[in-house]
């Protein structure tokens, strides 16, 4: 057992009234007062998840599928469409915001992004390809380097999903690397300048593909979810056979092959998942015990986030087809008062610090 300090996760705000379909994306603002969600509705929202009230809805002309907030500037939205808009949103105010189109040398539908500080590179997982673009002064990006299609695994020929689509996207070694994380070519982690592969972790050919993964706080693992019976964990790094060091099971197998958001919680002590079966599951990192399943009403799969800030830890999930009565739950729970400091985790899909 860990001896990471941690209540259980208590249902404490409901927001509704927002969106008329499926929650496609969720992202916690870095001191956690707000939330951003996106769905299939064309909308934007961003929630006061303290009042729970809405705050501003924009409305797109294609679904909203990933948002993150931007780690450098404050109060600062990067927002991805499934008609291929990419924007950078900031100033907020009931009458209008500023919005700044980021434009690539392609557009098609934007399926994960990720920011790196150090360079201010953006990551950007489009239709087949990975993008790379910097922001070379605030709001107005550069550049577009493409990075090269993977190669198809052994075995290809007997996966039954074999689309080539990015599923996350992870900056890594202080931006100089890239690791992508493939629904069918397993993860291979990229240098950023020369765009040349330095290492690739093949999946099992009983589990071939990727729903969702996340990259630990130390950077030494990434999780995986592999659409079979759960999640699996790999060290991260050139290895000549990959294996699994750990698997947390689901208890019901999923009941479809929907991406679904992995995130690790409590600076890395936890580990989150969505279901398709109308549950949230939340793992120990270090025992892979079950600590906890969250409760949504009925057969969705869910969009997720986390964070930690002062003595709390939340997670935001989201419901799937259900029309006008769509909802997003809040959860928290009380963590201990040495690790209460300001810590942000996120998927699939999102700011990280580095």
């Amino acid at each position: 057992m860990s001896d990471f300090l941690v209540s259980a996760y208590l249902h404490v705000q409901t927001l509704s009234g927002g969106h008329s379909d499926t929650v496609n994306c969720l992202a916690f603002s870095p001191n956690g007062n707000h939330l951003a969600s996106g769905g299939d509705d064309y909308a934007l929202i961003i929630w006061n998840v303290v009042h729970g009230r809405l705050l501003y809805r924009l409305v797109y002309k294609s679904a909203v599928d990933v948002v993150m907030w931007h780690p450098v500037h404050p109060d600062t939205l990067i927002v991805g469409c499934a008609n291929g808009t990419l924007q950078q949103i900031h100033d907020f105010s009931l009458t209008q915001s500023e919005e700044h189109d980021i434009h690539l040398g392609a557009r098609n539908t934007i399926h994960c992004l990720d920011y790196d500080v150090k360079f201010g590179q953006l990551a950007i997982g489009m239709g087949e390809e990975v993008h790379l673009t910097r922001e070379r002064s605030p709001h107005h990006y550069s550049g577009d380097l493409v990075i090269p299609s993977p190669a198809e695994p052994r075995n290809f020929a007997n996966v039954a999903e074999q689309r080539l689509r990015a599923i996350t996207l992870q900056f890594h070694r202080d931006g100089t690397a890239l690791i992508v994380s493939y629904l069918a070519h397993g993860i291979i982690c990229w240098d950023t300048t020369t765009r040349d592969q330095l290492w690739h972790i093949s999946m099992p050919p009983a589990k071939p593909n990727i729903g969702g993964s996340a990259i630990s706080p130390d950077h030494r693992h990434i999780t995986v979810y592999n659409l079979v019976n759960g999640l699996d964990v790999y060290a991260l790094g050139p290895q000549r056979k990959p294996k699994a060091k750990m698997t947390y099971k689901f208890d019901t197998a999923p009941q479809s092959k929907h991406r679904l958001p992995v995130t690790y919680v409590h600076r890395g002590h936890g580990i989150v998942c969505g279901t398709t079966t109308g549950k949230v599951c939340v793992w120990e990192a270090a025992s892979g015990e079950l600590m906890q399943h969250l409760p949504h009403d009925g057969m969705q799969d869910h969009p997720l986030d986390a964070a930690t800030h002062n003595k709390a830890s939340c997670i935001a999930t989201g419901s799937a087809a259900r029309g006008q009565g769509t909802y997003i739950k809040i959860w928290r729970a009380k963590i201990s008062r040495s690790l209460s400091r300001i810590y942000l985790t996120r998927l699939a899909t999102e700011a990280r610090f580095r």
